[in-house]
């Protein structure tokens, strides 16, 4: 499908609208929930959402469009929640390991874990995120966690990551997540995930140990 058929058609202004578009946001949930990921189709949401088609259309010409714009507004949300989280630990000193821990606690709730229909969302979201339109979306969430683990590193003393260490760290980071969504993974919800995220962190942000205390060795002086 094209980034054309996933894009909103007309952007809600008048309150009107916007009852109307969180309606139709509101009958996603409703479907996935009582039916599942295969009843939902633009049809049924229009009828849950107690509108034409036509009308439905106005706004969104696809399901994938619905939901495109549902992960947008809640990626926004999403963002905003974890900034208060990185807020609140720095005014209140948090050590390191607690940072990082609330931080992944949190984008593992938004981006995949949650009850069946919450998890079911998110598999949905994530199969929409490489077409052209959400692409834009998936990169500027992977920007702001940069910023986030940028500034967790330089409070820590390990000096700014390199652009090749940012991209290689928030891919890893959110690519690991999305698999564990659509692969449905039985990690989801464990604390062994939350602890392998947490450590893929670190691996990043803590100050490297020379070599030598992982070898045990001297490091070898130059001839």
């Amino acid at each position: 499908m094209s980034s054309a058929a996933s894009t909103p058609r007309r952007k809600p202004r008048q309150a009107r609208s916007l009852v109307t578009v969180e309606a139709i946001f509101q009958a996603v949930r409703q479907i996935v929930a009582t039916q599942g990921e295969a009843g939902l189709t633009s049809n049924r949401i229009a009828e849950v959402a107690g509108v034409s088609i036509g009308s439905l259309y106005q706004y969104f010409p696809s399901k994938e469009a619905i939901l495109a714009a549902m992960l947008d507004r809640h990626c926004e949300n999403v963002m905003l929640e974890l900034d208060a989280v990185l807020a609140r630990a720095e005014q209140e000193q948090w050590p390191l390991e607690q940072q990082v821990r609330q931080y992944v606690r949190r984008y593992l709730a938004a981006f995949a874990a949650g009850n069946t229909a919450e998890r079911a969302l998110a598999r949905l979201s994530w199969q929409i995120d490489y077409r052209a339109a959400m692409l834009v979306a998936v990169r500027g969430t992977s920007e702001r966690l940069a910023l986030s683990l940028q500034r967790l590193a330089q409070r820590e003393g390990a000096g700014p990551l390199t652009p090749s260490q940012l991209f290689v760290l928030t891919r890893a980071f959110m690519g690991a997540v999305r698999a564990a969504s659509l692969e449905q993974s039985p990690m989801l919800g464990s604390t062994e995930l939350e602890d392998a995220l947490v450590q893929l962190s670190h691996a990043f942000l803590l100050p490297p140990a020379p070599l030598s205390a992982f070898s045990g060795e001297s490091a070898p002086q130059g001839r």
